[in-house]
């Protein structure tokens, strides 16, 4: 996994680091993460590619919808398969979807048939935070995380309770409410959260989607959704939490001419944890989740016989650790997980024929500072029912130049499972497909002084194994891929500007065909700018893309979809102490374009809405 001589290299260089008297400096405001090391460190000390996305951003922009919202971040592109609620995609760093893990509060969210997490389905209404890690970390979390780690974190409670409560509308019949309450009284925080949307859409699919398939309807969304979590503080120090979440979704798609398609799809998480302060340096946390992903095919215009089931249920036991030494700090732990999926359609009607899995895991992690450097490892070894045993890990160091000069290295393993659909599913599936790995190696530099900020990344990523589907004659099978790149982002917040904005260049390709992976740019960039004028905050964003390729499902043959750039903005204003007020426009322009060949994306598009807070 590592050559000897790089490990010793790298521990010289952090033990050389002792004879500086000053440790790597935080910054007033710096956020604290989680999913990078799986223990709270300051953003200013983690050696990972990561951004944090805060509720006020959230609400301040009046993004319609998580991916949007993720879209905005360094290093991320997106597709969907038409409107609110359609099939999305996300591509970290130009990795597949998906090699992007998603966690809610820990929990994973995935179908193991697909491979893939509902992004589309995840109402903005109950997230308190996300993480974004860029670069493999199935070293610390395992399978999937071969292109990032996506952490969604709910609202928790504290304090005195607070009431808040959204609603508003906007273009082609949009309507979102939402009601919550967080605090805490005695030993006692919670938190409950639920929301509603609908609206009635615009045509998912074009003509360019076949005969057969395209329906110049309107493909309609509807979700309902409600998180609660519990945490009672048993003694000090130990405290036992339950959380539920739920989300229903009905989501009109175009596959039949001239009649109906639709999605009833739910994703179910429930865990219960306990959390102990064993001793001063000693944490512990045991925790039990069920997560379910359902999902229902209605075809044809017929609303009462569903044409396909898959469904998915996994349990996961875990068991961590951290603990606080002279030297660093450590994480531990062990994990269990089973899944069981079930597939059923007319025209696949025999299902699944495996229809579970197990993986169990130990993982070790190791966080130090010695004066101005920095490192940070973690290793895992990950047995599974299916494929057998895969070890990964990761190796990191950064040396703080100066105040405001950070350099950083690192080198990363990383592996994905083949999914049910890959191995047993209706479409030329291969039960003799290899899982996915990767080596990742990259290099940053990180510039912060006061409220402007700069990073520099570029990074390596072979993927050998990588699964892909090359035709209608072979189906799945194993390919290798290469993805290189280099990001710049940074910020500036001077007097009541803030400004932000990133560039990737990149170069996603599949080797043996010596060819771009499908609907990622070679360069896309992003801009955002805000001005706070005291009561009110008005913005723009604005995001281009260069031509991507893209598959004709009809023909079989590769196209290409033209680049594209569009400017959204949006205004926040303070009405009172309780009351405020926003608006959105999207692509104000009315551009067309495709993120997905054959699909719409929508034009131009408004929101208003207002929202209210108990303070």
């Amino acid at each position: 996994m590592f050559k000897p001589q790089q490990c010793a290299l790298l521990v010289s260089l952090a033990c050389a680091g002792q004879a500086y008297a000053a440790n790597v400096p935080e910054f007033a405001g710096d956020p604290v993460v989680v999913t990078a090391t799986r223990q709270p460190q300051s953003i200013a000390k983690t050696l990972s590619d990561v951004s944090v996305i805060t509720r006020q951003e959230i609400e301040e922009s009046g993004v319609r919808d998580l991916v949007q919202l993720l879209a905005r971040q360094p290093g991320v592109e997106s597709a969907s398969n038409g409107g609110a609620g359609t099939n999305a995609s996300l591509f970290l760093r130009g990795a597949n979807p998906k090699h992007t893990l998603v966690l809610v509060d820990g929990m994973r969210i995935v179908s193991a048939s697909s491979g893939t997490s509902a992004l589309e389905h995840i109402p903005l209404a109950q997230i308190d935070r996300i993480e974004i890690v860029r670069g493999p970390a199935s070293s610390l979390y395992g399978a999937d995380a071969i292109g990032g780690v996506v952490q969604i974190f709910t609202r928790q409670g504290e304090g005195a309770p607070v009431w808040g409560l959204n609603f508003g509308g906007g273009d082609r019949g949009t309507f979102r409410s939402d009601a919550s309450l967080t605090g805490k009284t005695g030993e006692t925080a919670y938190s409950f959260t639920v929301s509603r949307e609908q609206t009635r859409g615009f045509s998912a699919t074009n003509p360019k989607a076949g005969y057969y398939t395209y329906n110049p309807d309107r493909d309609g969304y509807k979700n309902t959704a409600y998180n609660a979590r519990v945490t009672q503080t048993l003694s000090p120090g130990h405290d036992l939490s339950l959380q539920l979440f739920q989300t229903f979704s009905e989501t009109d798609y175009d596959e039949t001419r001239d009649a109906r398609d639709m999605l009833r799809a739910r994703q179910t998480g429930a865990s219960i944890e306990t959390r102990n302060q064993l001793s001063s340096n000693w944490k512990s946390s045991l925790r039990f989740t069920r997560t379910e992903d359902k999902q229902e095919n209605f075809t044809a215009g017929n609303m009462d016989s569903r044409s396909s089931l898959y469904a998915t249920e996994q349990n996961e036991w875990q068991w961590q650790n951290t603990i606080d030494t002279a030297l660093g700090g450590l994480v531990a732990g062990f994990v269990y997980t089973d899944q069981h999926v079930n597939g059923n359609a007319y025209y696949f009607p025999q299902g699944y024929s495996v229809t579970s899995r197990d993986n169990k895991a130990g993982f070790l992690g190791y966080q130090g500072e010695f004066g101005r450097h920095l490192l940070q490892a973690s290793v895992r070894r990950d047995v599974n029912s299916q494929f057998g045993g895969k070890n990964t890990g990761s190796i990191g160091y950064g040396i703080r130049l100066s105040e405001e000069w950070l350099v950083r290295v690192g080198y990363a393993t990383a592996f994905k499972a083949p999914t049910f659909d890959d191995l047993y599913g209706s479409y030329k599936p291969n039960p003799l497909l290899k899982p996915e790995v990767s080596q990742n190696v990259e290099a940053a530099i990180k510039w912060r002084q006061g409220g402007s900020h700069a990073e520099l990344t570029w990074y390596r990523n072979q993927i050998d194994n990588l699964i892909v589907y090359q035709n209608n004659l072979t189906g799945a099978l194993n390919k290798d891929a290469r993805i290189n790149g280099v990001t710049l982002s940074g910020g500036r917040s001077i007097n009541s500007w803030d400004i932000s904005g990133s560039a990737t260049y990149q170069d996603p390709k599949d080797k043996q065909l010596d060819t771009q992976l499908i609907r990622r740019a070679r360069a896309f960039a992003q801009l955002n700018a805000s001005y706070d004028w005291g009561r009110a905050l008005t913005g723009v964003e604005w995001k281009v893309s260069g031509r991507r390729p893209d598959t004709d499902f009809n023909t079989g043959k590769s196209i290409w979809l033209s680049g594209y750039s569009v400017t959204n903005l949006f205004a926040d204003y303070r009405i009172n102490k309780n009351w405020t007020a926003v608006a959105r426009l999207d692509n104000v322009f009315d551009k067309e374009y495709e993120t997905a060949y054959g699909y719409n994306t929508g034009g131009l598009g408004w929101y208003l809405g207002v929202r209210y807070v108990s303070k």
